[in-house]
């Protein structure tokens, strides 16, 4: 940036384009966010330090230091609109800031984790900011729910866009490290979507896998983050560790069937769009939210080590039975999301 661009925004110039915060790592959690900052034509702002992925940092001193970086971007950038990834609500609240001083429209992307118990404890910082700014966006019915009794005219449902076997596998994935695994013998290869977090149901995977000699699972996530080893697992499971997107979604595809779960309630779960995209059988949780969007795409469990045993088994024997309503659920969704971004840019303007 010239010396010239600085003095100009400095002085109340022209503001930039629209600003997406994120107070996290670039690579993690699902691909909503970065979707979504592209598509509004929004500049993706990740508050992170090297170092931080290797834990020992106490969230309030990471907050301090997100915090500070934050404020830097925005004096630098001056964004004209800013989009912000919740939780944490403390991003919430110095975006709501610069839009006080600066007169920028706020959005909230409100992820389900908002619901979570470490986070309910700030929604009575959550609940006055969603009356203030534009907009407060939900992933799902149940959340709507929550946010319009907070402030009905500023939400609105955006679930997450389907996506394309093509986007999906643009990258190519080295699966190399795993190879062995996968051709060893034995069928179905059962790949469970996981990161090891307190909604992840692994625990009942691990059960379901005893039951299942002869399958392999692939369990992703790192397991030290449940205090886990690899010796810790059944013999027929393969903790993959963290792996990155082109190897998750190589791994996902060179699998028979995708598990995604969770036992948070209100929880649509992205890796189910993934699955969709690759055509790939899914066993997903039994919850009203996941079954409103994906109703005869996949089967349902109650997490139960005998339920999953079944619903995979099912799901590998009709594999078929889902693709062509599987193409035609990702060409109806990807027209919805070109419709809401239109409407979000409109109530943004």
């Amino acid at each position: 940036m010239s010396k010239n661009t600085k003095n100009s925004r400095s002085s109340g110039g022209d503001k930039g384009p629209p600003l997406f915060l994120f107070w996290c790592r670039e690579d993690s959690g699902s691909g909503r966010g970065g979707r979504l900052a592209r598509d509004l034509g929004a500049v993706p702002f990740h508050a992170w330090r090297p170092g931080w992925d290797r834990g020992g940092t106490p969230a309030p001193v990471r907050y301090l230091f997100q915090a500070l970086d934050t404020a830097r971007a925005l004096r630098r950038l001056r964004p004209s609109a800013v989009y912000v990834q919740v939780p944490p609500v403390f991003a919430l609240v110095q975006a709501w800031w610069y839009g006080v001083r600066t007169g920028a429209p706020v959005a909230a992307d409100n992820h389900s984790s908002f619901l979570d118990g470490k986070w309910r404890l700030f929604h009575w910082l959550q609940r006055p900011l969603a009356r203030r700014i534009r907009l407060n966006l939900a992933h799902n019915e149940a959340n709507l729910e929550m946010l319009r009794r907070w402030r009905g005219d500023t939400a609105l449902l955006l679930k997450s866009p389907a996506v394309t076997r093509d986007e999906l596998l643009a990258e190519p994935g080295d699966l190399g490290p795993l190879r062995a695994a996968l051709d060893a013998p034995g069928a179905p290869r059962v790949f469970m979507v996981n990161r090891f977090a307190v909604d992840d149901a692994w625990r009942e995977v691990f059960a379901a896998a005893r039951l299942m000699p002869g399958a392999r699972f692939f369990v992703t996530g790192d397991p030290a983050k449940a205090g886990l080893s690899p010796g810790d697992a059944p013999g027929n499971v393969v903790l993959t560790g963290f792996l990155s997107k082109p190897v998750f979604a190589a791994l996902m595809d060179a699998c028979d069937v995708t598990l995604s779960l969770t036992l948070r309630r209100d929880t649509l779960l992205w890796s189910i769009r993934e699955s969709v995209a690759l055509g790939k059988p899914f066993v997903t949780s039994d919850s009203p939210v996941i079954r409103a969007e994906f109703e005869g795409l996949g089967l349902f469990t109650d997490h139960s080590a005998e339920s999953l045993r079944d619903r995979i088994l099912e799901a590998v024997e009709n594999r078929d039975l889902w693709a062509e309503a599987m193409a035609g659920y990702i060409t109806r969704d990807r027209a919805r999301w070109a419709g809401q971004i239109t409407e979000i840019r409109k109530r943004m303007g």
